[in-house]
Parts: C-alpha cells; sequence; structure tokens
C-alpha cells in the first residue's frame, strides 16, 4: 500500500480522467503470494487489492487531490464481500469500481471482480471520513471534493445493508 500512496501523492495534481461517479478498472493477475491451500486467491487478500483499487479511483476521479489537501482521510467502516468464483493461481482479473452514493455519515463504494466480463466477486465498501482524530461528516467532504451532498441516490442495496447494520448495533 505505500506504493499507492507515494503514487498518489505524485499524481495528485494530474487532471481527473473519469467522472466522479465514474467506474475505474484495475487489471490484476493472482500471484503465488497471493493464493491458500486450494490455489485460489486467499480471501484476505482480496482486501488488499480492493484498497489499491479504491486509491485508484480516488486518483482517478480527481478526489485524492482535494482529499489530501483538506486532510480528509476516509476509512473503511465496514465491507460486506461474496465470493461467487475463485479467482486460480495466474488468472488475469479486473477490479471495477465506483462511487455508488452517501448518506450524512458514509459514502458507498462498489467494487466488482471481472474475469472476461463474468462476474468472479462483488464488494460492497461503507467509508467514514476523519480528519485530525474526529470524524468529517459528508457534507464536509462532498464540499471538498465538487460534490452536491443533496445528490446522493440511496440505492436500495445500502438501505438493506444499513438496516442489518442497525440490527446488529441493536442486539
Amino acid at each position: 500500500m505505500l506504493g499507492q500512496i507515494i503514487k498518489s501523492i505524485i499524481k495528485r495534481n494530474e487532471p481527473a480522467i473519469i467522472p466522479a461517479q465514474g467506474t475505474s478498472v484495475v487489471r490484476q493477475r493472482v500471484w503465488p503470494h497471493q493464493i491458500d491451500y486450494n490455489l485460489h486467491m486467499n480471501n484476505a487478500k482480496y482486501l488488499n487489492v480492493l484498497e489499491g483499487a479504491r486509491w485508484t479511483l480516488f486518483r482517478d476521479n480527481g478526489w485524492f487531490k482535494h482529499l489530501f489537501e483538506k486532510r480528509i482521510n476516509l476509512v473503511v467502516a465496514s465491507l460486506e464481500i461474496t465470493f461467487i468464483r475463485e479467482l486460480n493461481l495466474f488468472s488475469s482479473y479486473e477490479i471495477h469500481t465506483k462511487l455508488l452514493t452517501w448518506d450524512e455519515k458514509y459514502i458507498y463504494f462498489e467494487h466488482r471482480l471481472m474475469v472476461k466480463g463474468k462476474l468472479y466477486g462483488h464488494a460492497l465498501v461503507k467509508m467514514a471520513g476523519v480528519r485530525k482524530g474526529k470524524r468529517a461528516l459528508t457534507p464536509e467532504i462532498c464540499e471538498a471534493v465538487g460534490a452536491d451532498f443533496n445528490q446522493a441516490d440511496i440505492k436500495e442495496a445500502i438501505t438493506h445493508w444499513s438496516d442489518m447494520t442497525q440490527a446488529k448495533r441493536e442486539l
């Protein structure tokens, strides 16, 4: 991840190459250090490649520059992942990452792991803003990156996920 951070800092002044809600595509391959006993990608390794894909999205859509200037960090608050098919040793795959929506407290992202146009995995990520150890709410983040907070389109899947999270807290 250190490489992603350095690359992001170096490229922070480059113009955005996709719209804020566009899809960033990262091409990867499964390497020997990423596999488990079954010779497919270890479940824990998915977290690393998905984080790298989000860093790429933030560079591609221009958000990194604005978040860096305002000293706002986005941190994972929750992640839900579904493994549909295994990624075998040396498999080539793509990670399609996009901003889905936001609410008052969180920003939601989607990752789709694709091989030759077929879905191999899917993840939803809920991220929170933090600055100087304190919460940065979404309206402040939207202002920093030039997005209209009121333009959020809350997806049904996000509503169900939020309801499930709230139910867990109440137990």
